[in-house]
Formats: structure tokens, sequence, C-alpha cells
């Protein structure tokens, strides 16, 4: 056996094996390292996408809860003018935790990360406000005017990551149109900031669908 690999024709032999191995190693191990890079890629992309939708559903629920805020007539308590209730919370907008926003680029990340900023310096500005008769210190019309403003933001960085990431938001009803709600808020509140409307008088509607907050007295008891 070893005859043959010591003769002409084993050394030929022997040649053209190592020749095909190396030809086939050549072809497979590309092909390996192509697999494994595109791998790596896919990887940081669906993490990318999974970051965004959670970040568009967090900024619709913003969303949302600022519409609601905005449109929430305050009960004021029949026994004292200066108190007063809203119906629902203060929108908050809570952002996926330990996120790694450099997945969605800088620029993106940094509004979505500015834009939680403001709202906490919202409703920080809020409540520096003094809260007393008869103007309340336009706190209705800065807390409408804020919450509209950047809840119209929010919309904006959320058509953003749905066309970016190709992600869809279930359809809401198309009465529910709070883009047009939120505009008509920043118009109000700018022309009350003008001057053209009295920016202290709030007006309670009659007839609410929500439950009273406070006790009625005298004649509204009837």
């Amino acid at each position: 056996m070893t005859q043959f690999f010591e003769s002409t024709q084993g050394i030929m032999a022997m040649g053209a094996l190592i020749g095909a191995s190396c030809f086939a190693a050549g072809s497979f191990f590309p092909n390996v390292v192509r697999i494994a890079t595109a791998g790596l890629q896919r990887r940081p992309k669906a993490k990318a996408r999974s970051l965004a939708m959670l970040t568009v559903l967090a900024l619709d629920d913003f969303v949302g809860a600022s519409y609601a805020a905005i449109n929430d007539t305050p009960e004021f308590n029949p026994m004292d003018d200066g108190e007063f209730a809203f119906h629902v919370p203060d929108p908050r907008l809570s952002l996926p935790q330990d996120a790694d926003w450099d997945l969605l680029g800088s620029e993106m990340s940094h509004e979505i990360l500015w834009l939680s900023n403001r709202v906490k310096n919202l409703s920080n500005a809020l409540d520096s406000l003094d809260l007393s008769m008869p103007g309340f210190d336009s706190f209705f019309e800065r807390r409408q005017e804020g919450y509209a403003g950047l809840a119209a933001e929010a919309m904006d960085i959320i058509e953003r990551l749905l066309e970016e990431f190709d992600l869809t938001l279930p359809a809401k009803p198309e009465y529910y149109r709070q883009r047009e709600g939120f505009a008509a808020a920043i118009q109000s509140a700018g022309e009350r900031n003008s001057g053209r409307r009295n920016s202290g008088a709030v007006v309670q509607s009659n007839g609410s669908n929500v439950l009273q907050l406070f006790p009625k007295t005298g004649e509204d008891a009837d």
C-alpha cells in the first residue's frame, strides 16, 4: 500500500485529492461566513423592529391619554369654587425600560427621549402654577395646549416609526380624530392667550356623562 503512494501515480493521486479538498473548503467556508454574517445582521434588525413596536405602543398610549385629558372638563366643588378635580389622570409617557435606543438611530432616539423629558417638564411646570382664583394662573389653558402639542409630536414620531420599520397599528374608529382634536385645542389655547377669549373662564358642561365628583348643593341639587 505504501509503495503505491511512493510511486508517481500515487503522488499524482494524492495531489488531486488535496486539490479537490482545498477547492471544496474554499467553496464551503465563504458560504458559512456569509450565512453567519447574515444571521448577525438580522438579529439587530429584528431587535430594532421590536423596540420600534414597543415604542409606538407607548407613544400611542400617551396620545390617547392626552386626548382624554384635553377633553376633560374639570368639575368644581360647589362648596368651594377654588377646588376642582379632573376625571382622568394626567398623561404619562412610559417608554420601554433598559432599551438600546441606538437601534433606532441617533436622530430618532434623541427625539423620543427628548419628548419623554418634555412630558415630565410639562407636568412639573403645571404643578408649579398658582391654582388660585380667579384665573388659576391660566392652568387649564396651559395644560390643554401643552399636552395637545406634545401628543401631536408623538403622532408624528409614530408615523415615522411605522414607515421606517414597516409596522402597522390597529385601525381606530373613523370618528376618533385625535390629530384634528389636538390642532383645535392648540388653536383655541392660542386664541385665549392672545386675549381674544377670557383666559380665566372655565365653562362647566351640563349633562356630562361622567361620574360627578362633588355633591350638588342648593338649587343645583334639585
